[in-house]
């Protein structure tokens, strides 16, 4: 065997990919994701759905939270938590039996992962963003399909606020998607968007 051969390492699952970004995060970025799990928690009570859906829209908040932190510590997003976090969306849609969640977040999903595919064409974000922009939009879609838009805007214009006050061009979208698919819902939750 070669050297290069020797020198391969498997790859990590991705329990211990949220366990090394866990381990390795600032004291802040570690309670940044405790309170965005609980706010997570918070806005699946909060908003007005079904039971299955708020359930989901609690999963799905967790999830996100956890997968942007990956982000932050590999620029990069998970895929098996951006499934788990569709799956949840899924089940929430599929529990509460209702055709209008289930085309609102269909039609969530589509705009958000469409939108932010087509900013993937121009090599501006990866295609886990487009994932995660799919999940946002389904979960916030299922509440109120404005929410799926509001949430992109969001997103985009907390990770160009961010870019521009560092400095930097390459950054992790995984906290503004979160971040943008939080304040869509706690609107949802408000009464502002339905």
């Amino acid at each position: 065997m070669s050297s290069i051969e020797t020198l391969r390492v498997a790859p990590a699952g991705t329990t211990d990919r949220v366990v090394a970004a866990w381990a390795n995060a600032h004291p802040v970025t570690r309670r940044a994701v405790v309170a965005a799990c609980v706010t997570s928690a918070a806005l699946g009570s909060a908003v007005t759905a079904p039971v299955a859906v708020r359930w989901s829209i609690a999963a799905v908040g967790v999830i996100l939270a956890v997968a942007a932190m990956v982000d932050v510590h590999e620029q990069k997003l998970p895929n098996r938590l951006l499934l788990g976090a569709l799956a949840s969306v899924s089940l929430g849609v599929m529990g509460a039996s209702n055709v209008a969640i289930a085309a609102s977040a269909t039609l969530g999903m589509l705009l958000g992962g469409g939108l932010m595919l087509l900013v993937r064409l121009t090599r501006g974000v990866g295609m886990g963003d487009v994932k995660m922009a799919a999940v946002v939009g389904a979960s916030a879609g299922a509440v109120a399909l404005m929410a799926a838009p509001v949430a992109l805007a969001v997103a985009s214009f907390a990770g160009a606020t961010f870019g521009v006050i560092t400095r930097r061009q390459r950054l992790p979208l995984g906290p503004a998607l979160w971040l943008g698919w939080a304040v869509a819902l706690g609107a949802c939750a408000a009464g502002w968007l339905s």
